[in-house]
């Protein structure tokens, strides 16, 4: 079964998100709050005091154990270490009430992340890819912040709902070959532009023809040093650009 099928085969959806402290803060693993999306529903486990925490957790899991056994498949976004993941929240849970708290989102769980690799191919965008994603696509999207917020944490679960939708009906726009070969034809076009205004006589941009005209030589013999790297050069799309100073110490 290829990726898309396989994301075509859940007949019950449960999209999971949650927030936690920053990662670069080692003292704290705290959870701040737990999210599920369900049949268009989205539940909230907020996180107002420590003191509530463990129960949050807890109710979570609770939850997310019903709708398992009604058939539901777990969706994530690469919740898969110890620092991001049901294993850390066991292991936060386990911190605060010294008990054991068997958090598995199951064998059939979906690791988004991973299947829209599958699908896009690794480089479908760059990082931070939801963010990315959202910008493409035209969603509204969140970004991270130091503080709980349901509300971020709702758009943010609400994200990977579109993701999961857009993926599986082949609707998903991704940064592919033809748009970051448009992205950098644009950012050459910009670098050339101000090359050129900052240039020199000896640092000036040059066209094929004009590097011809300079160098007093045949056409085909222009082509043969690019074919055979005698040359520098910069290609954008099938346009070829010289720097003038490259020129003056090239030997032939």
């Amino acid at each position: 079964m290829n990726p898309r099928e396989k994301l075509k085969a859940i007949k019950d959806p449960v999209i999971v998100h949650y927030a936690r402290s920053p990662f670069d803060d080692r003292r704290y693993n705290e959870v701040w709050g737990l999210f599920i999306w369900h049949n268009d529903d989205f539940i909230s486990y907020k996180v107002d005091s420590l003191k509530e925490e463990a129960e949050v957790i807890f109710a979570f899991k609770a939850e997310l154990e019903l709708l398992k056994a009604k058939g539901g498949t777990v969706i994530h976004w690469n919740q898969t270490s110890n620092e991001f993941g049901p294993k850390h929240i066991a292991n936060r849970y386990f911190d605060l009430t010294g008990r054991y708290l068997e958090l598995d989102y199951g064998k059939d769980a979906i690791n988004l992340a991973y299947e829209v690799i599958k699908i896009y191919g690794d480089d479908y965008v760059d990082h931070p890819r939801l963010d990315k994603l959202a910008q493409l696509n035209g969603w509204a999207w969140g970004t991270e912040r130091h503080e709980p917020c349901p509300l971020f944490d709702h758009n943010r679960t609400a994200l990977l709902v579109k993701i999961f939708y857009a993926t599986l009906n082949g609707t998903l726009k991704t940064m592919n070959s033809e748009y970051r070969e448009r992205l950098l034809r644009t950012e050459l076009l910009e670098q050339i532009k101000r090359e050129l205004r900052n240039a020199d006589a000896e640092e000036r941009i040059l066209t094929r023809r004009e590097v011809i005209k300079e160098l007093d030589i045949h056409p085909n013999t222009l082509t043969n040093w690019v074919r055979d790297k005698k040359i520098p050069y910069t290609r954008i799309g099938r346009r070829l650009y010289f720097l003038k100073s490259e020129l003056l110490n090239l030997k032939y």
